[in-house]
């Protein structure tokens, strides 16, 4: 048995996976995760992007707390990957050099084909279906596919994520009428340069990403269901996330953060995470939605034990 840990810097959280692997398969035995806001301050301006210093330091300090839970594993393997605000910021290799100096690890800085294709084989490999589009929603990108027959028939990465959309179009608060007649044009015209989306009108939609986590857990608690963390495969109908985007739309960072519970770090982000999710849905029609847990870590671990 291999002991195979998954270090992923994302641009919202930090995240640690840990994973027993034998005979080709593999089997999660612990998680951590850490909001170290890497993306933060990206998204306010088109110019340069550079990671901040606060959110490196949180990085760092996330990382530190990690190693202690797995430095003294036996038969270990240690992969980083690092995904949209490492991807596109001009500092990143002084940041990666930090990470390598205090972990050893090389980090892999993904691509965001490479982000997108991941998705595609965590969900493929965990859910069992044939034909879908996939979105999974992170903090500074957000990657698309469609798959039919089971194969990937296109796939893309668009740039722009929870929180780097939230800076820009002014969403941590009360969301003006203003900001979201903008914010919606402005993802419209994302989507219009993916005219291959068309191909997944009427397919059921499978979400990744932590602002779809929470509205799974939102419905989870509304059918009454005790294990908010057993979201992978549950289904809703596309009415019954748009009511829920909208009511969350109503309200103000206050109020979304008293209405999220469990989940109110994530209230300044969310309606930054849901609005471009909500427009795909009405402009493919969608009937279904479902949600997966496994995405781009699973993806790797999955290519891993099969190569």
């Amino acid at each position: 048995m291999e002991n195979v840990v998954i270090l992923d810097l994302g641009s919202n959280s930090t995240r640690l996976s840990i994973n027993e692997v034998t005979n080709g398969s593999f089997r999660e035995v612990r998680r951590q995760k850490v909001m170290t806001r890497m993306a933060e301050g990206m998204g306010k301006t088109l110019g340069e992007k550079v990671l901040k210093k606060a959110a490196i330091e949180r990085t760092l300090a996330a990382l530190a707390d990690f190693k202690k839970e797995y430095q003294n594993l036996p038969n270990l393997k240690v992969k980083g990957i690092a995904t949209a605000a490492v991807r596109a910021a001009s500092n990143s290799q002084a940041f990666l050099n930090k990470v390598k100096e205090l972990t050893g690890v090389d980090v892999e800085v993904l691509s965001g084909d490479a982000e997108a294709y991941y998705d595609y084989v965590g969900v493929k490999n965990s859910l069992k279906l044939n034909d879908f589009i996939l979105c999974d929603m992170g903090g500074g990108s957000f990657e698309l596919a469609v798959v039919k027959d089971g194969q990937a028939v296109n796939l893309a990465s668009i740039p722009f994520g929870a929180v780097s959309l939230t800076e820009r179009f002014n969403a941590q608060d009360l969301l003006s009428a203003k900001d979201l007649f903008r914010f919606q044009g402005f993802v419209q015209g994302l989507f219009n340069e993916q005219l291959w989306l068309l191909e997944g009108r009427y397919l059921p939609l499978v979400l990744l990403g932590g602002a779809n986590r929470t509205v799974a857990r939102t419905e989870m608690m509304r059918r009454g269901q005790k294990n908010l963390d057993e979201f992978h495969g549950v289904k809703m109908s596309a009415r019954s996330f748009l009511n829920i985007y909208t009511d969350w739309l109503g309200l103000n960072f206050s109020q979304r953060q008293e209405r999220l519970g469990v989940e109110a770090d994530r209230a300044d982000i969310i309606l930054g995470g849901l609005t471009p999710i909500a427009q795909l849905i009405q402009q493919l029609d969608i009937p279904e939605l479902i949600f997966s847990e496994s995405g781009v870590r699973e993806g790797i671990l999955y290519s891993m034990v099969t190569e």
